[in-house]
């Protein structure tokens, strides 16, 4: 995915030719794109942000939140950065998403809560790379 994008491929297509004939969803592509940055490779942030935006400002004070009330250290080991227990993001989403969300079965969410979990989730990718960066 790196090469690719980096070589102007927009993630939309990078997405849809896989070397395997089997495409993947953008949001694994953009993943791939910010673990990419946080092993210090040169990323462009402004072609990135056309595939998938960004936190806005708001919801990047919300998942600082989230940082704080739930004192997960997202700079730190994920094995190991929740008090010394694996970091989940339903854990770490808890502030946001609440807490009879985070109890119910994958199958029993409803399609709006799967939709704003899925929002979440895409946004703090950015922010679990920013942070890790040395973004604050």
């Amino acid at each position: 995915s790196y090469d690719q994008f980096a070589n102007g491929t927009h993630p939309q297509t990078i997405a849809m030719t896989q070397a395997s004939g089997r495409p993947i969803q953008v949001a694994t592509v953009v993943g791939h794109l910010l673990d990419a940055l946080e092993h210090g490779r040169a990323v462009d942030l402004h072609r990135l942000s056309s595939a998938s935006p960004p936190p806005t400002k708001a919801e990047w004070e919300q998942l600082a939140r989230c940082e704080v009330e739930t004192c997960i250290n997202v700079t730190e080991d994920p094995a190991t950065s929740q008090n010394g227990e694996r970091f989940t993001i339903t854990n770490f989403l808890l502030p946001i998403m609440g807490t009879d969300f985070a109890a119910k079965e994958y199958k029993q969410r409803t399609p709006e809560e799967s939709e704003k979990f899925s929002k979440w989730c895409k946004l703090l990718k950015y922010y679990l790379a920013f942070r890790r960066v040395g973004v604050e």
